[in-house]
């Protein structure tokens, strides 16, 4: 492609990406630089053009290694697009997303994939019905990591599961045996699974109740007091 530029990211050996590091604190992690996201409005059979949609327009902020940034706004402002934008999902109209100084691309590469992790709003579309909690659980450790001998990925499994509060006998339970905010824990300890560096929350606790909610951040505090995640 001409006038592309190449991105370069440190290379990591692969072993030390399966164990859990605890993060320089107060490191320069994300930077976002004016980001804008416009959605087209659309009108006739024809789909013409007639106007758009602001979604995020000229947001600016920066994230460092065990810093937490809160986004407020009320319902449909932006907070989801500016999540779903730094992932990758989304495509921006304009302003510049930095990770440890690196333009991010439009398409996440492997390794940014395994540092930026996000938790979602609705901890059961989050899950695959399907799976058992060590398959839930082992998608990112096969996918990103390439672990593969089984009894390696239930080592790692148990040892996620202890990091949220769960215990050895939730590994070979379905999602629907759980509460919400067992739900919630797993999403989290999946999340965990890669050794990530900054965590996106979008609404974690807002479809649980009150009590549980206490819990799910207390325990967000303290595994970033912990591993200085961003």
């Amino acid at each position: 492609m001409v006038g592309a530029r190449r991105i370069a990211y440190t290379t990591i050996p692969i072993h030390e990406l399966r164990e859990h590091h605890v993060l320089e604190k107060d490191k320069p992690l994300l930077k976002v630089t004016n980001l804008k996201v416009y959605y087209p409005l659309l009108k006739g059979m024809l789909k013409r053009k007639v106007g758009e949609v602001k979604a995020v327009d000229g947001v600016t902020f920066e994230i460092k290694t065990g810093e937490t940034l809160g986004l407020v706004g009320e319902s449909g402002c932006g907070k989801t697009t500016i999540a779903n934008t730094i992932l990758g999902l989304i495509e921006k109209d304009d302003g510049e997303i930095l990770y440890h100084g690196e333009s991010v691309p439009k398409e996440l590469t492997s390794y940014l994939r395994q540092k930026i992790q996000m938790v979602f709003q609705d901890p059961d579309a989050s899950l695959n019905p399907r799976l058992k909690v060590t398959g839930i659980i082992a998608e990112p450790l096969k996918n990103l990591l390439g672990i593969t001998n089984k009894t390696e990925i239930r080592r790692h499994v148990l040892r996620l599961l202890k990091e949220v509060s769960l215990k050895r006998e939730h590994m070979d339970r379905y999602p629907h045996e759980f509460s919400g905010g067992q739900k919630q824990r797993i999403i989290i300890a999946r999340a965990l699974a890669c050794n990530p560096e900054l965590i996106v929350l979008d609404e974690p606790t807002s479809a649980l109740d009150v009590s549980v909610q206490a819990q799910i951040l207390n325990l967000l505090i303290d595994l970033q007091e912990q591993y200085a995640y961003g």
